[in-house]
């Protein structure tokens, strides 16, 4: 009856622990308190009952940490480091499991300030920018933790202040963008041989007077959302029938399109791509999501909507470069608002309910430090 009775009690466990691993879940990081925390989205609370994981193991305190992405087979978490010029791996494959918590498994030195991150979309490689003004691209291998190339993009003369990685054709291409000189940049990425990391220049797209902070591509990698910061307005890009990345939208070929409030941060497009939420912090007002309608095409249509969703309270009105501070939760309807910059920053996640007609902030979730970086769990499509 004994062995019985401690079969069962494994059994359970191991299913609980196995359900954990499966469900959905955020990662965020505290800059100034030097941890990452975790949202159950389940109850929009946090997990592990609320601890801070890893406080003090993440570099140092006065670095500062800033982006978070996981990789796409949710079984790592990467952070970066600012002023320790580091990147840390997290293992995270047990999901909520509250008996199998995430562990450290060690970090990357870049050699410049490391702000903002993405994964290849294969999972094997994440790609590292400054926040600075090194002109510089690193490439680390995730299974190895090397860094495999530090790339000087066109002898120093193309600054990269955030970065995304898209597929093309069976090709990746890297877009970055490029705060000071006004443009966006893009790159072609050798994914082997020899010269594998190493990325080759393909085009400069400038968007004066707009300076971008931060980039968002559609799902179907064809539209380019440029985040601008200190003017009302962005630029939108595409990839045109050649495969060339030019601007334009529908009646517009300069692509400029005008936005209801000035300070841009952050964007993310919905699931379907015909929505995008695009964050600012003005100083007039406030902090907002700003609902965008985009229609796919070539080139895309993308206007503001009339939906304009305060976020409480205001989150300062400097912006940090490309550190993705919105994210989608899995159920599409929900969007998580940390902070578009340190100074001025809140103490909590906010919770923006997207449903349409009902879009507004419905709550906080309190945190232990001032939370930049978030990104979620992919569910397997076998699972959707």
């Amino acid at each position: 009856m004994k062995r019985f009775t401690f079969l069962t009690i494994f059994l359970m466990f191991g299913m609980i622990s196995l359900v954990s691993a499966e469900e959905p879940f955020g990662v965020f990081a505290n800059s100034n308190t030097n941890n990452i925390q975790f949202i159950d989205p389940s109850n929009n609370t946090l997990a592990f009952g609320g601890d801070t994981i890893l406080a003090g193991d993440l570099g140092s305190y006065g670095g500062g940490l800033f982006d978070v992405v996981i990789t796409p087979d949710n079984k790592t978490a990467i952070v970066s480091n600012f002023g320790d010029s580091k990147i840390f791996f997290i293992d995270i494959s047990h999901g909520l499991d509250p008996l199998n918590p995430p562990t450290l498994l060690g970090f990357t030195r870049i050699g410049f300030f490391a702000e903002d991150m993405d994964i290849t979309p294969d999972g094997k490689y994440v790609l590292v920018t400054d926040g600075g003004f090194s002109a510089r691209i690193g490439v680390v291998e995730i299974a190895t933790r090397k860094l495999i190339k530090s790339n000087i993009l066109v002898k120093n003369t193309k600054y990269a202040n955030a970065v995304n990685v898209i597929e093309r054709s069976g090709e990746y291409f890297v877009l970055v963008a490029d705060y000071f000189a006004g443009a966006v940049h893009l790159f072609s990425l050798t994914r082997e041989g020899i010269d594998v990391g190493s990325v080759q220049f393909v085009k400069t797209v400038r968007i004066t007077p707009f300076r971008p902070v931060n980039l968002a591509i559609s799902p179907d990698n064809q539209t380019v959302l440029t985040v601008i910061a200190g003017l009302s307005g962005m630029v939108v890009l595409y990839f045109n029938n050649a495969g060339e990345l030019v601007t334009g939208v529908t009646g517009n070929a300069k692509g400029i399109v005008a936005m209801p409030s000035k300070n841009g941060q952050s964007c993310v497009f919905s699931e379907d791509g015909k929505k995008a939420y695009y964050l600012s912090n003005s100083q007039n007002k406030g902090t907002l999501v700003n609902v965008l309608s985009v229609t796919p095409g070539v080139p895309p249509t993308v206007t503001p909507t009339e939906v304009s969703i305060p976020i409480s309270m205001a989150r300062g009105t400097s912006q940090l470069f490309g550190v993705d501070t919105i994210a989608l939760g899995p159920d599409g309807n929900t969007l998580y608002v940390t902070n578009p910059t340190l100074s001025g920053g809140m103490a909590d996640v906010a919770i923006v309910d997207l449903t349409p007609g009902s879009e507004a902030q419905i709550g906080f979730i309190p945190t232990n430090g001032i939370p930049t970086g978030i990104a979620f769990t992919t569910i397997a499509d076998d699972e959707e």
